[in-house]
């Protein structure tokens, strides 16, 4: 939670400053970072998710190591 909360408020501070620059490039910068915010917003359910069951593909308990676990951190 703590790093999407990081992404968001990066995000929002990004999209504002770029947004009174009054260029199309602010512009385009500030729709990106907006773009990044609900990307974020929307993939976080998802990962809180996936920790919950990610577990399940380890080799054994004394190698807790997948590709998901990695993908997830």
């Amino acid at each position: 939670r703590p790093l999407f909360q990081s992404l968001q408020t990066l995000a929002d501070d990004n999209a504002s400053f770029f947004q009174r620059s009054g260029t199309e490039v602010g512009r385009r910068f500030a729709a990106a970072f907006a773009a990044l915010r609900e990307h974020g917003r929307r993939l976080e359910p998802a990962l809180r998710h996936f920790t919950r069951l990610y577990h399940r593909f380890d080799l054994d308990e004394a190698t807790p190591g997948n590709g998901y676990r990695s993908l997830v951190q």
